[in-house]
């Protein structure tokens, strides 16, 4: 009887680290070199528009356009920068033929080509912009190939466009110009044992912001859980994952859904010519749901600006005096852009100057 209850155990155990133990696999980073206090420089407003909860900002030379998750009629609001006038609303909100069901992300190439991610509607919609005659027109509709999951994020190239996977199989796709898959690239970089039927939970779990620099060819992730960047150079081919203090997503499963039981991590990412941007909150879902108990809403966004190298080694840390969600950054004239999701202001302006 004592022999089959060890075996019993055994067996028990040799299950748990099949599933659930992790092993280090992937180098990590526990601080900066550098620590820095960042105060708001200015706020910028504008009276032509509402937005509900500005989610996004993405400008190209001397075009801006806001995103608003949560509109009442429009995602999109185009502005000139840096003077910030208003030029148009697009976009509209409905399920209308040529109406926006779900706004995920906007790129901008060029006036002529606005990049929209229709989730809702697995599609990408290119858009002209005229800042002369305030003039906006849908140019282009582009349908995402029908073996993706719900798409939340992509970059624009010059051949077509990546998109994160969700499948679970892979990292992210590379899709020609007609939005049709051509390849996909790398695996989750998970250090727990994980068997097939919780793929999809597991890709779920590693949701990751993304952003894409042709001119270095750099392509950085970073997880809405837990603490990882991973980078890939798609012009030399390496590839880089560091896992921060708060570790990889953690989750449980729950009707094939993976359900967060650690942090809120990164909010957005970009990728300068010298440098990698992201915003970090780290507030754990333990905290969010004891102060919604006690009627305490915990702001959205991030109070931390991460700096990395273009391989992945921490550089600063930016210690903000505000939550912030969407982020820009002028490395020339050093000003670091936020969306602002708590006040009037459409934007926040911080100075990186020292």
């Amino acid at each position: 009887m004592k022999k089959k209850i060890i075996i019993v155990i055994g067996m028990l155990l040799l299950f748990y680290n099949c599933h659930f133990v992790s092993k280090e696999v992937y180098p990590r980073y526990m601080d900066f070199p550098e620590v820095r206090t960042l105060s708001l420089a200015k706020a910028i407003s504008c009276d032509s528009v509402y937005l509900r909860y500005p989610y996004r900002v993405e400008i190209k030379d001397s075009l801006a356009v806001i995103l608003d998750l949560h509109p009442d009629s429009c995602f999109l609001h185009a502005f000139t920068y840096p003077e910030w006038r208003y030029i148009t609303s697009f976009g509209r909100r409905g399920e209308g033929p040529e109406e926006v069901l779900s706004a995920e992300r906007v790129r901008i190439c060029s006036p002529d080509s606005v990049w929209v991610l229709d989730s809702n509607r697995r599609q990408i919609t290119r858009w002209r912009i005229s800042a002369s005659s305030s003039n906006v027109e849908r140019a282009e509709e582009i349908l995402l190939d029908e073996r993706l999951i719900r798409t939340l994020d992509f970059c624009k190239t010059d051949e077509g466009f990546l998109v994160t996977d969700y499948t679970g199989n892979y990292r992210y796709h590379v899709l020609d110009a007609h939005g049709q898959i051509k390849e996909g690239i790398g695996s989750i970089p998970t250090e727990r044992s994980m068997d097939d039927s919780g793929k999809t939970a597991l890709a779920q779990a590693w949701r990751s912001f993304v952003d894409y620099n042709p001119k270095n060819g750099v392509l950085a992730m970073v997880t809405q859980l837990g603490e990882v960047i991973e980078i890939f150079n798609l012009k030399t081919g390496e590839h880089y994952v560091y896992y921060g203090p708060h570790g990889e997503p953690l989750f449980h499963i729950s009707q094939g859904y993976g359900l967060p039981i650690g942090i809120m991590g990164f909010h957005d990412v970009k990728v300068t010519e010298h440098l990698i941007y992201a915003v970090f909150q780290g507030i754990s879902f333990k905290e969010i749901a004891r102060s919604e108990k006690q009627g305490i809403h915990l702001p959205d966004g991030g109070s931390k600006l991460y700096t990395f190298t273009l391989t992945g080694l921490p550089v600063k840390c930016y210690e903000l005096n505000k939550p912030v969600c969407g982020i820009w950054v002028d490395e020339v004239k050093k000003l670091f852009l936020a969306t602002d999701v708590f006040t009037d202001n459409l934007i926040t302006r911080f100075d990186l100057k020292k």
